[in-house]
């Protein structure tokens, strides 16, 4: 049976800002370790997993990032995997698993490598409880020195609504400062509700695109 696609209109305001969308998003932090002198990222494979929203580009699943493992490489405080995937399964039919966040807690996910052909990122959530809640994107990373900095990039308010919806595609190779094809920057993407304001849910983190032509 195809599923109708919600129309997404959102705003995206620079780091610090709030983000409204009319179905869902959910807010995502970054872990990141730059590494300038390193190789760009190795290949992933990848997939078309947003053409049902226009999307068109290629994406890479962040490791274990539908949850079909469950916690197997995230670490969670407060959240849980739990049943309920996604309405689309972007990943794979049959999926049945989903992330859940509560209002005060925290999820990071494993490493991801981020450079200038796979600059951004792209998920599915939904907000599961309290009326005001916002879900906090932060990126921490590691400069020279090996101190580690954290910077906001958006906040996704509770203009959503309680279905899943689609976030816009996050650009992070922007915020981190890469501006040469052979930069890379490890990455951990870091969800964070706003303490006591409501509790998400997220599923199928994807990075966004492997390669343009």
């Amino acid at each position: 049976m195809d599923m109708e696609v919600p129309d997404l209109p959102y705003v995206l305001r620079p780091r610090g800002f709030r983000v409204g969308f009319t179905a869902l998003l959910s807010v995502v932090a970054v872990f990141v370790v730059p590494a300038a002198a390193q190789a760009a990222c190795g290949a992933t494979p990848t997939t078309k997993a947003f053409k049902a929203f226009g999307d068109n580009n290629d994406y890479s699943l962040v490791p274990n990032g539908g949850f079909e493992a469950g916690a197997s490489g995230w670490s969670l405080s407060r959240s849980v995997v739990t049943a309920g995937n996604e309405p689309w399964s972007v990943r794979a039919a049959g999926d049945s698993k989903s992330l859940a966040i509560d209002s005060s807690g925290v999820a990071v996910s494993p490493t991801v490598c981020i450079d200038l052909k796979r600059p951004t990122y792209r998920f599915f959530a939904k907000r599961t409880s309290g009326s005001w809640g916002v879900l906090n994107l932060r990126v921490r990373w590691q400069d020279a020195s090996g101190r580690t900095n954290e910077t906001t990039i958006a906040a996704l308010d509770s203009n959503f609504g309680t279905g899943w919806g689609v976030s816009p595609a996050l650009n992070i190779a922007s915020l981190l400062g890469l501006w040469n094809d052979d930069q890379d920057v490890s990455v951990q993407f870091v969800f964070d509700p706003e303490n006591y304001g409501g509790s998400w849910a997220i599923d199928d983190v994807y990075v966004d695109p492997y390669a343009k032509g």
